[in-house]
């Protein structure tokens, strides 16, 4: 399930990326948010857009990146 993987992901991603991608910290509070069934998801998910530039993962970044990215991605697309 990609709530599950990106709830897996995200506080990897923000503990490597993190440091040079400071928006990573705001998408895990987001992933967090979501699984919760809390907030906005409308609102949540434009700003998942927004700091992810619609789910493209930035070039100095790893393949954990595109899997957190490819997540959230699915969940936007079901939600």
């Amino acid at each position: 399930m990609s709530v599950d993987r990106a709830l897996e992901l995200a506080p990897i991603v923000e503990r490597v990326h993190g440091p040079s991608h400071p928006e990573m910290t705001r998408i895990r509070q987001i992933v967090e948010t979501v699984s919760a069934g809390d907030g906005d998801g409308n609102a949540l998910f434009a700003e998942l857009r927004a700091l992810t530039d619609n789910y493209t993962p930035p070039k100095d970044t790893c393949e954990t990146v595109e899997a957190l990215y490819g997540a959230l991605q699915s969940m936007d697309a079901t939600q």
